[in-house]
């Protein structure tokens, strides 16, 4: 019953000249299908679904508050944010592995533990 709720509540009004308000979740349903994996879900139990359903609206939440926080005028939309959040790890990641670099003096050791080069 949940599942068919949910499949009801993504629907847009097609055929209906949506309304801004209905333009702006036509969006969001958008970026829930294709950016978050939301339209990717076969049959799976039951569980997994709703898991992973609720782990895609938490990470959707935190996109949309992101954005409303944002003062930046290069950041228009929720994939600029998406963007911006990628490159922020990729920033912590980098500073991580030249950290260690410095403290360890050995290159090739890190590399190998950043890159996964042994695994």
């Amino acid at each position: 019953m949940k599942l068919l709720a949910f499949r009801l509540a993504f629907r847009v009004h097609y055929g209906q000249r949506p309304s801004r308000l209905a333009r702006g979740r036509e969006t969001d349903n958008v970026y829930l299908k294709t950016r978050l994996g939301l339209g990717d879900f076969r049959v799976r139990a039951y569980e997994a679904v709703d898991k992973y359903v609720a782990v895609v609206h938490l990470t959707w939440a935190y996109v949309q508050w992101r954005l409303m926080r944002e003062s930046s005028s290069q950041i228009q939309n929720p994939a600029d944010i998406i963007r911006q959040h990628r490159d922020e790890h990729a920033i912590d990641w980098l500073t991580g592995a030249c950290q260690e670099v410095l403290a360890t003096d050995k290159l090739e050791a890190v590399l190998a533990r950043f890159l996964r080069l042994n695994a």
